[in-house]
């Protein structure tokens, strides 16, 4: 399998050592092999928000996808559900809006897995994954599991205190829900739909390659900076939306990071301000990628 396979934008090189774990057991015994050989990995869950580099990679990617298992337990009108790291964002959020369950109305259209969506607090002006995370679930390096509270969890603008958690991985992700009016509910997921369609759905991206910068909107910037329509190889600068970059004709990893400087230089320029990466890259450096 290559990165160009397993990401939304198509994008990146052979995996030599691809490892799938079904559960938690599975993972236990990767991580520990891992961890007794003394080298490094790297975690893929649903492939947005995500660069992988152009050249094969040998060192050990554990993809997530397949740990789907779901849990419900019912306290009260509290629901407790518990996912596998690689549950996907929007079949969570299906079934919250389909029973009624309150708690993930600003989500739609948002990519990716559970595990990813919570380590990197994902959300939308509506609100953010954070606020419904009841607790999470850890592998460490030697392969022992661990669960954090959500209440003891730093949480902020697309980012979280799990993002410290370098050489651990998120496997298992509780959420507290709340039984709700199943039209308020849908009525709320609708508000935060009409947002997303003002971005280039259906294109090959990953998402928003920057952070919005404090007070200000990081598409408006990359905008007024005339970045819309700028291209470098095969990559290309949305017409839709300047904070998506579009795999438009065969792109490679190193046109996206070559065409992500071009345009964040061109706003330090004009407006003074340095935009941070919110994409993130596997084998390669994106800038001061996260810095």
């Amino acid at each position: 399998m290559t990165g160009a396979d397993l990401t939304t934008l198509g994008i990146g090189g052979k995996f030599l050592d691809l490892l799938v774990p079904e559960d938690g057991n599975e993972l236990s015994l990767m991580m520990r092999r891992i961890h007794s050989e003394g080298r490094s990995f790297s975690v893929l869950g649903g492939g947005s928000n995500v660069l992988v580099t152009d050249e094969d990679m040998e060192t050990p990617v554990i993809l997530t996808t397949s740990m789907k298992s779901v849990r419900i337990n019912r306290e009260g009108e509290r629901l407790l559900v518990t996912c596998g790291a690689g549950v996907a964002l929007r079949d969570l959020m299906a079934m919250t809006l389909r029973e009624g369950w309150s708690g993930l109305e600003f989500a739609p259209g948002i990519p990716g897995t559970v595990g990813g969506a919570v380590v990197g607090n994902a959300g939308s002006r509506y609100g953010t994954i954070g606020q419904s995370v009841h607790s999470v679930r850890l592998m460490r390096p030697g392969g022992a599991s661990t669960e954090i509270g959500g209440e003891d969890i730093e949480w902020g603008y697309r980012m979280s205190g799990l993002q410290r958690e370098e050489l651990s991985i998120v496997w298992e992700v509780a959420f507290s829900f709340r039984e709700s009016d199943r039209n308020a509910v849908l009525a709320e997921a609708k508000r935060s739909a009409a947002i997303r369609g003002m971005q280039p759905v259906g294109r090959r991206t990953a998402g928003c390659v920057f952070m919005n910068p404090p007070e200000d909107s990081a598409g408006r910037l990359l905008d007024l900076a005339g970045c819309k329509g700028l291209s470098v190889g095969g990559a290309v600068v949305s017409d839709i939306h300047a904070n998506f970059i579009e795999n438009a004709e065969g792109a490679s990893a190193a046109d996206v990071a070559k065409l992500a400087d071009v345009c964040r230089e061109r706003v330090s320029d004009i407006f003074g301000v340095r935009l941070r990466f919110e994409l993130k890259s596997i084998g390669m450096s994106l800038g001061d990628c996260g810095g």
